[in-house]
């Protein structure tokens, strides 16, 4: 049963040192076959983490804990790999010989990422943390031109800076504690100490960082804008959701004060009224994207912020949403950056795609207007349980302000649609789409529309996780 616990990330060590012994040899396989190889391992990783999900407990020493809230992060985690390599199968964007180098550092980044919904204590989250986010620093680099040079120094001087306020926050929070262990921060939170709260407001930075909320956010536009589309992709959905599943195993422990509420109800405010206006102005299809990423971050703080399980189960609903939305758009973008030979499609590049593509101008229009939360797809239905879960606590203005928000990035989503449907084509000749991009845009259509119109059996997973964690824990609701 523990080797069970485990399985995911042990099918992912064995990958990374399957690739690891690749790397010693002169003659390598060449990019197809090593991407070949990537989709097997992310379908078995995906299924082992799909298995996993019906045991519990704890290993290492009560260090790292498996049960069915950090195995649906990891569903969703192994989601986002799995698409992500698709979209690189389909354009890698990267130069040819990187490919080993490319797929080794996405899978250790994976591998950090599953780890982070399990680690129940300050050492363990903190190498998993590092882990995924060095290897995201030397994945957005692999492209070699000047731009993502300068967008991948920036990545990692911010991110090591977040770093370093994480572990500032987490000493103090160990100190006051006198304990490593995250259910050790129940305790505190009950006194209620000032110093707490600056403390595990420091601590929460890191995962501000990867979930691109302001003010935290400068990073994204410019590595959204620079890196590969299918890493922009990875960054985008599973380094989102790793964020997301430490935020509620920490919230679980420590509970959401009124003052912490207030604070993450201003970033929330800031970030969704920030990232709505400058997309506004945006024609880079990439940093549109960016923009609306830090956004979306404040509508899953909204979420957050209430401190209930219905919340973060809400939460964790729209981790997977988000997911499906923007895999869906970030595939449109890799075909369209296949068929123009540029990785960064300006909104002109869209123009008449409904008669070059039909099938993706569909997927194009549905994954935006789900990102807008328009009924009946799949963000409307995660818009609506968060919001709701934060109304039942009373954030009755943040929630209107996102409610605001979101009719604001109906018309940059929109604008996006218009170049698509309206818009006469500068090339006649149709879009090739080989067969992963019609399976996957196929699979996409799907997905949104039926987890915004049959949610039910995905929202009683995300409930049983979090009331199963939070008796297990002692949570704090």
């Amino acid at each position: 049963m523990n080797f069970v616990l485990f399985l995911p990330e042990t099918i992912l060590c064995g990958i990374i040192l399957f690739y690891l012994c690749l790397s010693l040899f002169k003659n390598t396989p060449d990019a197809k076959t090593l991407l070949g190889f990537a989709v097997v391992g992310a379908l078995a990783v995906l299924g082992a983490a799909i298995y996993s999900m019906g045991f519990s407990g704890e290993l290492f020493f009560g260090t790292y804990k498996s049960d069915l809230l950090a195995q649906s992060f990891k569903v969703i985690i192994s989601l986002g790999l799995l698409f992500t390599i698709f979209l690189s199968s389909i354009n890698l964007q990267i130069p040819k010989n990187r490919t080993l180098e490319y797929l080794l550092f996405l899978f250790s980044a994976t591998l950090g990422m599953v780890m982070m919904p399990s680690s129940v204590n300050w050492l363990t989250l903190y190498v998993s943390m590092e882990l995924s986010s060095y290897s995201l620093y030397l994945l957005t680099a692999l492209r070699q031109d000047r731009l993502n040079a300068e967008s991948s120094l920036k990545y990692l001087l911010l991110g090591a800076a977040s770093s370093g306020v994480f572990l500032w926050g987490v000493s103090l929070l160990v100190g006051l504690s006198g304990s490593v262990s995250l259910s050790a921060l129940a305790p505190l939170a009950t006194a209620g100490q000032p110093a707490f709260l600056i403390a595990l407001f420091f601590a929460l930075f890191a995962f501000l960082f990867k979930l691109s909320a302001s003010p935290t956010h400068f990073w994204a536009p410019d590595v959204y804008q620079s890196a590969s589309t299918p890493v922009a992709n990875f960054i985008a959905t599973a380094s989102k959701a790793a964020a997301v599943a430490v935020f509620i195993r920490i919230f679980i422990s420590s509970g959401v004060s009124a003052s912490l509420a207030s604070l993450l109800g201003v970033l929330a405010f800031v970030s969704m009224t920030l990232g709505n206006t400058v997309a506004l102005w945006q024609k880079d299809v990439k940093r549109l994207l960016a923009y609306s990423s830090i956004a979306q971050a404040g509508y899953i703080l909204v979420g957050l912020l209430s401190g209930t399980a219905e919340g973060y189960s809400s939460s964790l609903f729209y981790a997977l949403a988000y997911l499906l939305m923007n895999a869906a758009v970030f595939l449109i973008v890799t075909i369209i950056a296949k068929s123009i030979q540029n990785d960064n499609p300006k909104m002109s590049d869209f123009n008449g795609l409904a008669e070059r593509a039909p099938k993706l101008s569909l997927l194009l229009l549905l994954s935006l207007l789900s990102l807008a939360g328009i009924p009946p797809l799949a963000g409307f239905t995660g818009k609506w349980i968060l919001f709701t879960a934060a109304m039942s606590k009373g954030h009755w203005f943040l929630v209107l302000w996102a409610v605001l928000n979101s009719v604001v990035s109906l018309f940059y989503y929109l604008t996006l649609v218009k170049h698509a449907y309206l818009e006469k084509p500068t090339v006649k000749e149709p879009i090739q789409i080989n067969f992963v991009g019609q399976l996957l845009c196929l699979v996409l259509m799907l997905a949104i529309v039926g987890l915004g119109v049959f949610p039910n059996q995905f929202i009683v997973i995300a409930q049983r996780a979090l009331e199963s964690t939070a008796l297990s824990a002692g949570g704090v609701f």
